[in-house]
């Protein structure tokens, strides 16, 4: 009989989950089989119930087919990917298609920590790592499938439109093939298609006949509207203590207490299938470990909305917890979004904005947003890297004001940056700074030490690219205040000649 290790390592081939790993590891043990090959064979086989009529308790067969299922699944659809290509994407564009979070040095770690871990990239290799709990390890498809909750074939899926690869027959190939940028194509607004009201409960009825991207906004749309009627006094707190309670805007955010949550949850269960409130990610499957079933975001939070251009359908949240009750959680702001089926724009933008003739701020998060003067049009982004370059088409022949916070992280994004490498170490130079670069590189080259030199363009120069009118970067004295808000709170607002 197979030694489980043995069974492991053959199983973790073409399973990401541990858990998963584990359970077949043990069931197959149980088992006659004593080669890997014999593992890997039935691995590669889509299950049919009588294959395993054999095993008694139908939890545990079931639970065998459901993953053989997705094992035959992963391995047919892997031949539609040139894998090969995928993983030559840069592992660094792939963790910020991901949006994982950046504190302008490292990426941090998504997975859920007590304090945040910096995930080491490897340039060498294209692969990046967390040595913290090296649950997120690997290359592009390893990490992006990690990223996608294990789906394998989403994960490709969504590393091939990111590079503009198609899914061909694979045929594997001696030499390495070099990842070539997939060409923008930029959204467009079209003020002539008018804006509409939808009414979820007007689509119920036919809801099983719907795309997954149409379910997705209905469920997403029914939790805000019903996060718009609870009670909000710790929301009109928090804004209090941020000095933007009575900023116009307030009105468009939710909140969900605890108890809020088991009120929706309950009406969630009743209105929608359960199978789209877990892919969705809302709440958590029937087999959770802990919480079955139950909600699988942040508590007592406000919800930021991400919203359909033309109607009033929401894409996706951000989410802020007011208080200490998400103690797991360490971040700002946690993304509520399934980014393969719709990549929800920032909160701001919309048919509103873009019909009007008006200069666009575009700011770090909604808290910024709602401290410029008031009547400003603004795009809120959740975080520096978190605006898809796609969507910058839409705001095409408008005046753009960057107004992100005067450190380093968003001074590297609004202008661009090179980041040189050279004897285990790299320093960061802003674009705006070419000279202190060419004498850097003058001075490596001198001395013959050997370096690599990485440019990551900026906000400024992709907002050009797609056709704005003209970017300004508004920066002002730090001593004022770091982001906009603390200009606010330190009565400093009217001092910055941009932002009047």
């Amino acid at each position: 009989m197979l030694d489980v290790k043995i069974i492991q390592e053959q199983i973790a081939q073409v399973v990401s989950n541990k858990e998963d790993v584990v359970f077949l590891a043990n069931f197959f043990k149980k088992t006659n089989f004593s080669k890997p090959e014999t593992v890997l064979t039935v691995l590669s086989i889509k299950a049919k119930d009588d294959n395993f009529s054999w095993v008694s308790k139908e939890e545990t067969k079931m639970r065998v087919i459901n993953l053989l299922n997705q094992i035959s699944e992963r391995k047919n659809s892997s031949s539609k990917f040139d894998l090969e290509k995928l993983d030559a994407i840069p592992i660094d564009d792939v963790l910020k298609s991901f949006h994982v979070e950046f504190n302008g040095k490292d990426f941090l770690c998504p997975h859920e920590h007590k304090k945040p871990q910096k995930l080491s990239i490897y340039t060498d290799r294209n692969i990046c790592k967390c040595h913290n709990c090296s649950e997120v390890k690997g290359g592009p498809v390893s990490v992006a499938t990690w990223l996608l909750d294990g789906d394998f074939v989403s994960a490709c899926k969504h590393l091939a439109e990111l590079a503009g690869i198609d899914e061909v027959d694979y045929k594997p190939t001696q030499t390495s093939v070099p990842y070539v940028a997939k060409p923008i194509e930029y959204l467009s607004f079209d003020k002539s298609q008018g804006f509409k009201h939808i009414e979820v409960d007007d689509y119920i009825e036919r809801y099983s006949t719907l795309e997954p991207k149409q379910r997705l906004k209905l469920v997403y749309t029914f939790i805000y509207r019903f996060s718009l009627k609870t009670k909000r006094d710790s929301l009109m707190k928090y804004y209090d203590t941020r000095g933007v309670r009575n900023n116009i805007h307030v009105d468009k955010i939710g909140y969900l207490s605890d108890s809020d949550i088991t009120a929706l949850t309950k009406e969630l269960n009743n209105k929608f299938p359960l199978e789209d409130l877990n892919a969705f990610g809302v709440l958590n499957d029937a087999k959770h470990k802990y919480y079955p079933s139950k909600w699988k975001q942040l508590k007592n939070t406000l919800l930021v909305p991400s919203f359909d251009i033309y109607t009033d359908l929401v894409e996706g949240f951000m989410l802020r917890p007011v208080d200490e009750s998400n103690k797991w959680f360490k971040g700002k702001e946690k993304k509520m979004s399934i980014q393969s089926i719709q990549k929800p724009l920032p909160f701001g933008i919309g048919y509103r904005v873009l019909s009007k003739d008006c200069d666009v701020y575009i700011t770090e998060g909604h808290i910024d947003a709602f401290s410029l003067p008031e009547g400003s049009c603004f795009v809120a982004t959740p975080g520096v890297n978190s605006f898809e370059e796609e969507q910058l088409g839409l705001l095409k022949g408008r005046n753009i004001k960057l107004v992100f916070d005067q450190d380093e992280s968003g001074l590297k994004v609004a202008y661009g940056y090179n980041e040189v490498f050279f004897l285990e170490k790299s320093i960061v130079v802003l674009d705006t700074m070419k000279d202190e670069l060419e004498g850097m590189l003058k001075i490596l080259k001198s001395q013959d030490i050997k370096y690599t030199c990485k440019h990551t363009v900026g906000l400024s120069d992709k907002l050009v690219r797609a056709g704005v009118n003209s970017v300004e970067v508004v920066s002002w004295d730090k001593s004022l205040g770091n982001d906009i808000n603390d200009l606010v709170a330190n009565g400093n607002l009217s001092k910055i000649e941009s932002l009047k």
